[in-house]
């Protein structure tokens, strides 16, 4: 990880416990909910290729840039075979296909750090009644892709920048525009300022199940933030790289 240090994964645990929804294919609340993460839409007899359907939802992920510091950028452009492993992946997630997402994984896919790993467990839990890693794939993919070290990617596009003095255990990412800091936390109460795609602190921790956090923004002011703007730095990330003539997911992780 290039720019957070060891730190608390409570504040991620319970983010993603309160917050899950198994409605396919949006992205669950505790992820990106903003114009960047609007639901693929499923291919239709005007346009039944979904592979097509996916790469133009793609690209309406990160063009018009969206305003904000850590808006979704593409950057995996240049990566030979890149995009269309992008492309097969976002129509297998679309489709819930638990198999076709198996089988564009590696043999010995990390899953987490405790060592229960491998491409069987994998498709242990992309077939899970609960639906809950199907949904953090699909809370991924509007998140920008990013080149790694070795000629590799990384989605989400944050996740491999530097992103400066950031505390791991309270830092999360505001996912979409003009999102308001509320003086209160209800809605309607008045904004002390509108956030684009920045990071906030948490300042009490996080509050499970509640509908608003209370946070400090980059210029210092404090209030509250919906808790489905919010996505924890050390959420899921999946990582691939390129075998022969084809890539492959080697890691899907939320943690440090």
């Amino acid at each position: 990880m290039r720019y957070l240090g060891l730190g608390s994964l409570t504040a991620l645990a319970l983010l993603a416990g309160c917050n899950s929804e198994p409605k396919p294919p949006q992205a669950p609340p505790s992820d990106a909910t903003s114009a960047a993460s609007t639901p693929m839409p499923a291919a239709n007899a005007a346009d039944p290729d979904p592979t097509k359907v996916a790469a133009l939802w793609l690209d309406a992920q990160v063009e018009p840039r969206q305003p904000g510091k850590w808006a979704p950028r593409d950057e995996c452009g240049g990566l030979p075979g890149a995009r269309a492993f992008r492309e097969k992946l976002a129509a297998a997630v679309q489709a819930r296909d638990a198999e076709a997402i198996a089988a564009m994984a590696t043999p010995d896919i990390r899953l987490g750090f405790g060592g229960e790993d491998g491409n069987k467990r994998f498709l242990a839990a992309l077939k899970a009644p609960d639906g809950k890693l199907l949904n953090e794939l699909a809370a991924l993919l509007p998140l920008g892709c990013a080149g790694s070290d070795g000629g590799g990617l990384t989605i989400p596009w944050y996740f491999q920048q530097e992103l400066g003095d950031v505390d791991s255990g309270s830092a999360m990412l505001v996912t979409g525009v003009d999102v308001p800091l509320l003086a209160e936390p209800k809605p309607g109460a008045a904004p002390g300022e509108k956030l684009s795609w920045d990071l906030v602190s948490l300042t009490k921790g996080l509050t499970p199940g509640a509908p608003f956090q209370q946070v400090k923004s980059a210029s210092g002011k404090t209030g509250f933030v919906a808790t489905d703007k919010l996505r924890s730095l050390l959420a899921h990330r999946l990582l691939a790289v390129k075998q022969g003539q084809e890539w492959k997911i080697t890691a899907v992780l939320a943690g440090d």
